[in-house]
Formats: C-alpha cells, structure tokens, sequence
C-alpha cells in the first residue's frame, strides 16, 4: 500500500505542476504522504483513506486561502482608490434593481447604494468601496 500512496502524491504532484501551480490538487498529495506513512506503520487500509480525505480538506481549507492572498500575482494596481471616502453627487437615480451615477471631480461614475439602498439624485453621497467598475456609496446626512 506504500507504493499505491507515494504513486498518489506524485501524480497530484505531476498534475499541480502541469497546471501551472494552480492550486488543483496539492492536497492530495499531501494526503497521500499521510496515508503512505500510515501504510509503512502497518495501520489497517480503511484508516489509511480516511486519513487520505481528512488530511486532504484540512490541508485544502487551509492552505488554498493562504495561497490566493499570497499568490494573487494578476492584481493591477490602480488611482481610483483614491476615490474611496471622496464626496460625489448623485446625478441618475440609484435604485435596488439597477446602478445609478455619481459625478466626483468631474468624473461619472456607475454607482450603487450600499447595502442595496436606494438614493436619488441630488443626493450627496460618500464613497464606500469601489467594486469593479463601480462604487459603493452611501447618502452623506446633511
């Protein structure tokens, strides 16, 4: 059964690596050097693949979050947060079902309200989040 496991944690290895590190399968392997020591200490084969499962999503809920903050490599930074927290003018409705526009420094923005709420035009609002291509504002109280 040691054999079975270390060909396991190869492929997933082989198979991470054809897959340009995208995070597919590395847990697996993981799993499977688990197992295959299990296997060399002579424990039965049903606690072998348990522990191949078990040790597998654990690794998988750990590590894959980990890896995507650390291994984001195609974010483009850009100026528009600077826009977060600056005042704007709404100049089209911004209701539940479809984005408004917000006008900050001369520049028109698609905009919606945060937590869905609705805003109409006129209103002044201050920027929450930009998501997209769009920002998240929310009615300044006058």
């Amino acid at each position: 059964m040691i054999t079975f496991w270390l060909i396991v944690s190869i492929a997933a290895i082989i198979i991470e690596i054809v897959t340009l590190g995208n995070l597919i399968c590395i847990w697996f392997s993981v799993g499977a050097l688990v197992s295959a020591l299990l296997a060399w200490l002579k424990i039965k084969v049903l606690f072998q693949y348990i522990a191949f499962f078990v040790v597998s999503i654990i690794t998988m809920l750990i590590v894959r979050p980990l890896a995507a903050k650390y291994l984001r490599g195609n974010t483009v930074p850009t100026n528009s947060d600077r826009f977060i927290g600056k005042i704007g003018k709404v100049t089209k409705d911004i209701t539940a079902e479809s984005w408004g526009e917000v006008t900050i420094q001369g520049i028109v923005w698609s905009a919606i309200g945060i937590d869905n709420q609705e805003i109409k035009k006129d209103t002044r609002v201050r920027v929450m989040a930009i998501e997209g291509v769009k920002l998240i504002v929310k009615p300044i109280e006058d």
